[in-house]
């Protein structure tokens, strides 16, 4: 199906717009910031900040949410930019979409604060949950862009430590190879809105000089056995597109449940923006019927 005229109304305007990578941090998060206020939630969604001990967070609920799922949700912003403000018109949807109330968490970013920084937060905030206590069988992962593969190295620190795996996760266009090596970063350059150089950048900050090929930096790299049901949704026009189908190829090779969803025309996280068009709210959309038939299942 062809991308819709707003989309590519969307596309063609952000394209002509995209700011260069080599800005200071502080007016790159400032830009952020002030495109995202542009997308509100919507106002029946009700928020509600917490903190665990230093680590803030926010309570996301869509209307007639079943307040014992759990999705814990981890912003984008390719580790460096970001913030739930920015990101609740996305988190309110996805707890619509999938009728799971959203904790999200406003974990810390670099280069002030380099891996595991957010790592450290991501696994106290699962933490957090577990002890309160919600289901585990209830509780997904989900995030978008940094924060896909962020859900991801989580589920390696379980296994690493031995905890117990949630139910699942909702990876929305995630980043999972911070050595930029997949064949997109070369076919879809000058096509999506990220840029290799801003990736770049935010990798080596991220990383703070250690290995990118870590797994728990870049998660493509890590064994992926063992893994529970997997949601995998990705824009063939991102740079990011092949290091997602390469994610679903070896995590199904290695006995896991994978559920890929591919757009054809889309640019990396365009789910972010709805309602803008319809093909970001149609996204959100498809995860909610994964969680659907994952909790059908159980």
């Amino acid at each position: 199906m062809a991308a819709s005229r707003e989309y590519e109304t969307f596309y063609r305007e952000a394209l002509s717009k995209r700011f260069p990578a080599d800005l200071p941090i502080e007016e790159i998060r400032a830009y952020h910031e002030t495109i995202m206020k542009g997308y509100p939630p919507a106002p029946e969604v009700r928020f509600e900040p917490f903190s665990i001990g230093a680590l803030p967070g926010a309570w996301a609920f869509a209307p007639d949410v079943n307040r014992r799922k759990i999705i814990l949700f981890f912003m984008g912003g390719g580790f460096t930019v970001g913030s739930i403000e920015s990101q609740k018109n996305f988190i309110g949807r996805l707890s619509a979409a999938t009728g799971a109330a959203v904790c999200a968490i406003q974990y810390r970013l670099a280069p002030e604060n380099p891996y595991p920084a957010a790592l450290d937060d991501a696994l106290t905030a699962y933490r957090w949950l577990l002890h309160h206590p919600y289901a585990r069988s209830k509780i997904l992962f989900s995030g978008i862009s940094a924060g896909g593969g962020l859900a991801l190295s989580l589920f390696l620190r379980l296994k690493l430590q031995k905890i117990a795996m949630p139910a699942g996760a909702l990876l929305f266009c995630p980043w999972v190879d911070l050595r930029l090596r997949g064949e997109s970063y070369h076919s879809n350059k000058g096509k999506d809105l990220l840029s290799s150089e801003m990736l770049s950048w935010c990798a080596e900050k991220y990383a703070a000089g250690k290995d990118l090929a870590d797994p728990f930096l870049s998660p493509l790299y890590g064994d992926l056995e063992g893994l529970p049901p997997l949601f995998i949704q990705t824009g063939a026009r991102e740079l990011l597109h092949a290091e997602a189908l390469q994610l679903a190829e070896i995590a199904q090779k290695q006995g896991g449940s994978i559920t890929l969803d591919v757009w054809t025309d889309m640019v990396h996280a365009w789910q972010l923006f709805a309602p803008q068009y319809p093909e970001a709210q149609e996204a959100i959309e498809r995860a909610g019927q994964f969680v659907d038939q994952l909790f059908k299942k159980q």
